[in-house]
């Protein structure tokens, strides 16, 4: 009854950080096994014996011990990140709907789009690289506020050059590069500020990323939902409105945000940081060596398979698929929103889960189980053209993504140490930026070949083909 109760709990009640988790053997729901509690034990197993040594350790309790409560200023912290981030999210929808959208109506087609997509991804592999000398020079939210003011400020010359009929591919390319590397720089330092806050503790990273990311896909189906009766009612031009003052909000808070410097983080050097070689051999440095922390650790290895791949797909599926799906099947520009609303709200409800039941299991395996099986439910575009039927499938393949992405980004940050941690993230960032920006650059070409109908099978066959490989790496790490 305890454990029901606690979780019953709501939200607000839930701190942030929680006492590590039991040392108890954990199962994954497929294979339908389930923890073993001591006072579920036969009673000749749960009596004592006289053989037992003092230094055993106790079996863990039936029931988890209650959360540690965060202190005040980690506390305040907290939800400066949160409020920031969902500010942030908010702006984010109406870029990702309303770009995509400006692409296909006034510049061209599929490949068009495509080539925006690869574009932006590149520049934000690129520049993720730049994040960690950044955080190394400035405080690490300063960079991320810094980012988002400049994504802004893009953002606002992009509608102001759409108002003055100035805006082509001329214009806009440079330009979706620039807010590209922004996002690259704003993501990466973003995601190395929680260990910075709450430490290395993977229970309480987990509850933090989960908490964090409720925030950020509530944030985001109210943006979808804005942006979409803004694409309905003038364009996708004018719906861009809403990022600039979301995004300014977002920096204010990000620039509140106090926390320690990297552990152990040694000064270095920057002899030659006035000479466009040097920064080159700092950006090309910082990258070697987060992949040497990523590739030279076994299980890290198999964690950034499972941990990028679905993020490929996530990235494809909502920059590219969506808006030209909604647009060339389903004749509806403004259904796009409907879709990204969908996929949002799982995301939601998949951190939601997480946030629940992360204590029932021991490491990711379970969870990133359920992702590569919900990969396999994006097979619904080529299957129906029926909203009912889409919507539910995509909330459903959103739901298990999100919550196996957030619990592999707690153990990306429980295992790597806080110095470390902008280098490996760049790593990991560029290696996601540069596969999505490679799929779409293919997806883009097979499309304005064979047309979206007849393209879609052999999509979602290779979306089947990762799926398998992010099932294995979920068997490679519950050993």
């Amino acid at each position: 009854m305890q454990a029901a109760q606690s979780l019953t709990r709501s939200l607000d009640n839930i701190p942030v950080t929680s006492a590590p988790q039991a040392a108890a053997d954990s199962f994954s729901l497929l294979t339908g096994e389930a923890r073993t509690r001591r006072d579920e034990a036969p009673s000749v197993l749960a009596a004592p014996s006289i053989t037992d040594l003092p230094s055993l350790p106790a079996l863990p309790p039936s029931t988890p011990a209650a959360p540690r409560a965060l202190n005040p200023e980690a506390a305040k912290n907290v939800r400066r990140m949160m409020l920031g981030t969902a500010a942030m999210k908010s702006g984010m929808e109406t870029v990702t709907l309303s770009v995509p959208l400006l692409a296909l109506t006034a510049l061209g087609g599929a490949s068009m789009v495509a080539g925006l997509v690869v574009a932006y991804g590149l520049s934000q592999a690129v520049f993720a690289g730049a994040a960690s000398a950044l955080s190394d020079r400035f405080s690490a939210h300063k960079v991320l506020a810094g980012a988002v003011m400049a994504q802004a400020a893009l953002v606002g010359v992009v509608v102001a050059l759409g108002a003055a009929h100035a805006l082509g591919i001329a214009t806009l390319l440079p330009l979706y590069i620039l807010i590209g590397g922004a996002v690259g720089i704003a993501e990466t330092t973003r995601h190395s500020i929680p260990a910075l806050i709450l430490g290395q503790d993977n229970d309480a990273l987990s509850r933090y990323n989960a908490k964090l990311h409720i925030s950020y896909e509530t944030a985001g189906v109210a943006g979808a939902l804005a942006a979409g009766a803004l694409i309905a009612f003038a364009g996708p031009m004018w719906s861009l409105l809403i990022q600039p003052p979301a995004y300014l909000l977002a920096s204010y808070f990000f620039m509140r945000v106090k926390h320690a410097a990297p552990a152990d983080a040694a000064p270095r050097a920057f002899a030659n940081k006035r000479l466009l070689l040097g920064k080159i051999k700092e950006y090309f440095s910082d990258v070697k060596a987060g992949a040497k922390i990523v590739l030279g650790n076994g299980r890290l290895r198999w964690i950034a398979l499972a941990f990028v791949l679905p993020q490929i797909v996530h990235r494809v599926f909502e920059n590219l698929l969506i808006p030209v799906f909604a647009k060339a099947v389903l004749a509806a520009p403004q259904a796009s929103a409907w879709l990204l609303t969908a996929s949002n709200l799982g995301e939601l409800l998949g951190a939601v889960l997480l946030l629940k039941y992360a204590s029932r299991f021991k490491g990711p395996a379970a969870w990133i189980k359920y992702a590569a099986l919900g990969l396999l439910l994006i097979w619904a575009l080529a299957s129906t053209t029926a909203l009912p039927i889409l919507l539910p499938m995509i909330l459903v393949s959103s739901i298990t993504w999100a919550a196996s992405d957030l619990r592999l980004r707690s153990e990306v940050q429980s295992m790597i140490a806080e110095k470390d941690q902008p280098r490996a993230l760049s790593f990991l960032f560029g290696a996601f930026v540069l596969g999505s920006s490679a799929a779409s650059f293919a997806l883009g070409a097979v499309l304005d070949a064979l047309g979206m109908a007849a393209a879609l099978p052999w999509i979602c066959g290779g979306i089947t083909a990762l799926a398998l490989a992010v099932f294995i790496a979920s068997r490679r790490l519950k050993r």
